[in-house]
């Protein structure tokens, strides 16, 4: 028997819930997986805002949800082409693709092939640990679309904060595949993600919930639950689902939380995404209000104020793109016309502007 994702207004009484469903402001259970709904059901889910559910239908699934196409991540999708990677292409090949065969595994069968999602985070954080320096140069757009770069990026950039906070590699691993799987929700009710973090809709707000529970359900150990469950709660308590406040969110949720948004904000698969720099400095303003402060000053050190891919203007008047940090935050090591210049090194040279 398939599951399906039905719009509310579209649900017929008599049709049998496939799974249970939450209000996804303050995770309360409002109906159980196999109740029969009625029209007393129906109108209390529409009045707790819940827009889609998921329905027992006999036969095979009718939704082509996952694209099946060919995983190739290219020089240009990154955000810096000409500077290397923060993983090798062939991981990110091997990461995406892994991602989508475990979501179209998850639709199929309704089970989580936990090993292929650890078996990447643990290759994802061997590359990060024998780097000496990291460069946040991760691919900005994809043709597989938005969710399974972003799962991957946010997993990537997790292991990297966690590698950085000085975490072993048993805990930076467990920290990036919870990265790797914190939107699973998304996938699991067939959301359109929106970069605007403030605006969120019941749909969208309702998906910590629902991945929270379907890893649950699949044995996933409590941090990595906990992490999908909490990832958007906020620094000053103002954030879903439980509007948990500064260090009662645990720390993992509070990793995953700043990069999930850098990598939302700077998705060119999003319409109003931002260049580098002034995702950076997003995330920097809101610092002890969507973030922990902490976390932020360990981001900030391991990626610069200046991300790489960022083009400044120098005071001689020089214009560089940024490809990495160096000892010293406001001056990065920049390309210029092909030679690479460490402004830490150059007195009297600073940016002057960010183009």
């Amino acid at each position: 028997m398939a599951t399906i994702w039905k719009n509310i207004n579209d649900v017929k009484p008599g049709e049998v819930l496939a799974d249970d469903v939450f209000d996804g402001v303050s995770f309360t259970l409002i109906a159980r997986k196999g109740d029969t709904l009625t029209e007393d059901t129906i109108n209390l889910l529409k009045k707790r805002n819940v827009k889609r559910v998921p329905i027992y239908k006999e036969g095979p699934e009718e939704e082509e949800v996952i694209s099946r196409e060919k995983t190739i991540v290219k020089k240009e999708d990154f955000a810096l082409p000409s500077a290397p990677p923060t993983i090798s292409e062939r991981l990110y090949n091997e990461s995406i693709e892994t991602m989508t065969e475990v979501v179209s595994k998850l639709f199929e069968t309704d089970t989580l092939d936990k090993d292929k999602v650890r078996n990447v985070a643990n290759k994802v954080v061997a590359e990060v640990f024998a780097k000496q320096r990291n460069v946040l140069n991760l691919i900005r757009k994809h043709a597989q679309g938005f969710l399974y770069k972003h799962l991957i990026n946010t997993g990537i950039i997790a292991g990297m904060i966690a590698v950085e906070m000085g975490m072993p590699i048993h805990e930076a691993t467990r920290i990036t595949e919870a990265g790797m799987l914190h939107d699973i929700g998304l996938a699991l009710i067939n959301a359109n993600v929106k970069s605007d973090i403030e605006k969120l809709d019941s749909e969208i707000a309702n998906h910590p919930a629902v991945g929270a529970k379907y890893l649950r359900d699949s044995g996933m150990p409590i941090e990595v639950t906990d992490a999908v469950l909490f990832h958007h709660e906020r620094w000053d308590g103002k954030g879903f689902p439980m509007g948990l406040k500064g260090k009662r969110i645990p720390a993992i949720a509070r990793i995953i939380a700043i990069a999930d948004a850098y990598d939302t904000l700077t998705s060119e698969d999003l319409d109003n995404h931002m260049p580098p720099y002034y995702a950076m400095r997003w995330i920097v303003s809101n610092s002890k209000r969507y973030f922990d402060p902490d976390i932020v000053s360990t981001f900030v050190g391991m990626v610069g104020i200046y991300p790489t891919g960022t083009k400044v203007q120098l005071s001689d008047g020089r214009v560089g793109i940024v490809v990495g940090r160096s000892e010293k935050l406001l001056k990065p090591i920049i390309d210029i016309d092909g030679k690479v210049v460490d402004l830490s090194k150059e007195e009297g040279v600073w940016i002057l502007k960010v183009l």
